[in-house]
């Protein structure tokens, strides 16, 4: 995900991730103790277009394990958006595994006992070489530093 960056360009990582299959915590997939990317197919589904950065990532983690990305009843490029349907229990999505570990998350989310085969990338911090941060960035780097530690 990081790869080659322009030279003008800093990476800091601060842990890696995977995608994982979530919904609300009150939909009832969450009962169940295995599951597959093929009995998914037909749920409806809250994704992020294919043609966007994120959802490229989870179509490529799909066709790694053999499927075809399921079929969004809703795209979307907004987060509130996706959160108000996710909310409502009936949606899934496919989003970084450490949201699950973000405290006072809305709405809460648990991860369906699915794998997706996609390995681990880069969670992290890129800012501009050679130019001072704001001590407001500087601030927020250092909580964003933080809370990774424990997210890792």
């Amino acid at each position: 995900m990081f790869g080659e960056l322009p030279d003008e360009l800093a990476a800091e990582i601060l842990f890696y991730d995977t995608l994982v299959v979530m919904t609300a915590a009150k939909n009832p997939l969450t009962r169940r103790r295995k599951l597959t990317l093929a009995e998914l197919r037909n749920e409806p589904w809250a994704l992020l277009p294919s043609d966007s950065f994120f959802g490229a990532l989870v179509a490529e983690a799909f066709r790694a394990g053999g499927h075809e990305p399921p079929r969004a009843t809703v795209l979307t490029l907004s987060e509130y958006v996706k959160d108000e349907i996710l909310a409502t229990g009936r949606f899934l999505t496919v989003l970084p595994g450490f949201l699950l570990k973000v405290a006072g998350r809305y709405p809460p989310l648990k991860a369906l006992a699915v794998t997706l085969p996609n390995k681990p990338m880069p969670i992290g911090i890129i800012t501009l070489k050679n130019r001072m941060l704001t001590p407001l960035a500087q601030l927020f780097i250092e909580n964003i530093r933080a809370a990774a530690k424990s997210m890792a």
